[in-house]
């Protein structure tokens, strides 16, 4: 396995699922939170708190998708191509 194909496996293995469902967090935290401040408008103290929550969530996700297209430049720049799969049947492997 060369450096190329372990670095292609490592982000189509690893970096994007894990983006992928951080991200999906990031967001049904921001909607419940919005739910949150959409409750509590008539409790002025409870409605300070989820604001301040939302805007979290909002730094969160944009913060999260700029990782992403972080890691969607550099490895475009690399001429890297992370939706390849590597069959890792090829190598020796003790049982």
């Amino acid at each position: 396995m060369t450096f190329k194909e372990f670095i292609n496996y490592i982000i189509s293995t690893l970096i994007t699922p894990f983006f992928s469902i951080l991200l999906g967090a990031a967001v049904v935290f921001f909607l419940w939170n919005m739910m949150g401040v959409y409750k509590n408008s008539d409790n002025p103290e409870e409605l300070a708190k989820m604001k301040k929550q939302a805007m979290w969530g909002i730094i969160a996700i944009t913060v999260m998708v700029s990782m992403w297209g972080l890691v969607n430049f550099v490895t475009g720049s690399l001429k890297l191509k992370t939706s390849e799969r590597i069959n890792l049947d090829r190598f020796d492997r003790p049982l």
